[in-house]
């Protein structure tokens, strides 16, 4: 079940609440544990934190001491940096001058369950569906600015962020599209991984990014989204089977999302009939969520697969 947590304080408050609240990760830790190694420096970690973000090095101390749990698993598990390969999810979006519709795909039994809001001393937002409560799935801050990730390709991987720790940074640090491609450029990424991005204004776009190469594809009047590079520069770092992907684009291609309203585009991926809502859970393939954000009235909109549609003001 979805729950949503609202917030305000600093940041190391902040953490030690969600940290406090969501004592059921240590569940999921557990999994992570017993089928992966971390065996990631936390100096190391730190320090680019530091580099980057440093209010989340204060957010993680908090998590640590609400979870209970030791500051080596805290910066290994929940900083998302050197991360070892996961488990691959999947996920749909489209992005249009006025909102952003997007389902996720993955495994119940590896999901935190919660959309958190996130306010600091200053009155600064950050909102988003969170793994390991530190990382977003996607989100949108008080700007306006939206960001959701999309799983391509694990291969080349490298020493990096974690898909869903880029998005948060991001979150946190700039106001709109062009500030996002910027730090995007500049961030290390671990694996390959697309981004789609708009803001308040209306700009829309999806940055491709590969561990050493990006590219950027601008929509005019919408972007959509799956789990590969649709760019004649990038394609050649998709892995060898698309085709849940491409049947995707092709559906997504009949539809006329440009006449739709955010109601509309909300209810059309989140109904069970819908070629972009799936059930697989079994197999880290059914939809968790479908949530809509529309920029210019900081309106959210969130479906569980297991409940009822929220609705959520920043």
């Amino acid at each position: 079940m979805l729950t949503c947590v609202h917030y305000k304080g600093d940041a190391y408050e902040y953490g030690r609440y969600i940290g406090s609240k969501h004592a059921h990760l240590k569940k999921m830790m557990t999994l992570f544990k017993r089928n992966y190694t971390f065996s990631q420096n936390i100096i190391e970690i730190k320090s680019v934190l530091q580099k980057y973000c440093p209010q989340l090095l204060e957010e993680i101390v908090g998590i640590q001491e609400g979870l209970e749990i030791s500051e080596v698993d805290v910066f290994q598990l929940f900083a998302g940096y050197d991360m070892p390969k996961l488990q691959t999810f999947g996920c749909t979006s489209v992005a249009t001058k006025d909102f952003y519709v997007r389902n996720y795909d993955f495994s119940p039994e590896i999901y935190d369950g919660s959309f958190l809001v996130y306010e600091n001393l200053e009155g600064d937002q950050v909102c988003g569906n969170s793994q390991m409560l530190v990382g977003r799935l996607d989100g949108m801050n008080h700007h306006g600015l939206v960001v959701g990730l999309h799983y391509v390709h694990q291969e080349p991987y490298r020493k990096g962020f974690l898909c869903s720790t880029i998005v948060r940074i991001v979150l946190e640090i700039c106001c709109n599209v062009e500030e996002a491609i910027d730090l995007l450029k500049e961030l290390p990424h671990a694996s390959s991984y697309n981004y789609s991005l708009m803001d308040k204004e209306g700009n829309i776009a999806v940055f491709e990014s590969s561990t050493d190469h990006y590219q950027v594809d601008r929509g005019a009047d919408k972007v959509v989204c799956v789990n590969m590079f649709q760019t004649k520069a990038m394609k050649q770092y998709n892995p060898h089977h698309v085709v849940r992907s491409t049947n995707r684009l092709n559906e997504l291609g009949k539809i006329f999302i440009e006449d739709w309203s955010v109601e509309d585009a909300h209810e059309w991926f989140n109904s069970r009939q819908s070629p972009v809502f799936f059930t697989d859970y079994k197999d880290y393939f059914g939809t968790l969520y479908t949530v809509s954000y529309v920029p210019q009235t900081k309106q959210i909109q969130l479906t569980p697969f297991d409940g009822e549609m929220k609705q959520i003001y920043l």
